[in-house]
């Protein structure tokens, strides 16, 4: 009790330049740790390339997307950890300030999971589609770079990687902390919106960014609403694996990316988006 009158004190008396350094403050420390190990990592990694044989080189050329897609991932597991006393402390001034709305039946939350990943899958993937069929997809090389490095990496191994290491790992800087200090200091609607933009610009491209930044704003709406953690974290879960595994399948390709299957994946991810609004009022 005594902690969270101390976050609540904390929340009142900082001056504003504090109050925009504990919010940038997170995302800077977890950018170091995150940099400062997959340097490491990537110091290692030409270090054993040197010191082995031929036949070890050219099985890390073939796998060099992979292996560079598992460092990645560790990279983020490791650079998050620093950041985790933020994130139970936030979760902590979470749970006094909305205790009545968190102790739901295990009916209510699964229905709520069960809603998320239906509006998971269906904006991802029409908001995906509308980028394709726009050509907006193709207008950043960055982008195009990325895209094919993630798409190279074995596919076991991007199951694990996009669908749990980078959704925990980024939902954990961007809405455990960054988003629950917007909100403690600035409100709900501000803090939806910066933390969306924020978590859009993380990725470094225009496309990535307007995808980032809708998918960012969209998980901060159903924190706001829900205040479980496991929402934005399952919704970017399955974000994550429905746009990964499409890509490997022709057939639904052929089906989604069209116009009619982008309207039609859109119109449904805003009839769920309503008719959950609508439930929880």
């Amino acid at each position: 009790m005594s902690e969270v009158k101390n976050i609540k004190n904390e929340s009142t008396g900082l001056s504003s330049l504090r109050k925009a350094w504990e919010v940038l403050f997170p995302y800077l420390l977890y950018y170091l740790a995150y940099s400062t190990v997959y340097i490491i990592l990537a110091f290692v990694q030409e270090a054993l390339l040197q010191s082995q044989g031929e036949e070890y080189r050219r099985l890390m050329t073939r796998q060099a997307a992979t292996v560079a897609g598992v460092t990645g991932g560790l990279s983020m597991m490791l650079g998050v950890l620093p950041i985790i006393p933020m994130f139970k402390k936030e979760l902590l001034w979470l749970s006094s300030m909305n205790s009545d709305d968190t102790k739901q039946g295990r009916g209510r939350l699964i229905k709520e999971i069960l809603f998320t990943g239906i509006l998971a899958f269906c904006s991802s993937l029409g908001l995906n589609v509308l980028l394709t069929l726009t050509g907006f997809a193709d207008s950043s090389q960055t982008y195009r770079e990325v895209a094919d490095n993630q798409y190279g990496v074995a596919f076991a191994a991007g199951l694990f990687l996009y669908g749990l290491i980078s959704p925990l790992a980024e939902e954990v800087v961007f809405r455990g902390v960054i988003f629950n200090r917007m909100r403690r200091f600035y409100g709900p609607v501000l803090a939806i919106v910066a933390s969306g933009l924020f978590f859009g610009a993380f990725h470094g491209n225009i496309v990535q960014g307007v995808y980032g930044g809708c998918m960012g704003i969209l998980m901060a709406c159903l924190y706001e609403k829900n205040s479980r953690f496991v929402i934005p974290f399952f919704f970017h879960m399955v974000s994550n694996l429905a746009v990964y595994i499409t890509a490997y399948v022709e057939p639904l390709q052929e089906v989604l990316f069209t116009v009619a299957g982008c309207v039609v994946l859109l119109v449904a991810a805003g009839c769920v988006w309503i008719v959950w609004k609508r439930d929880g009022e």
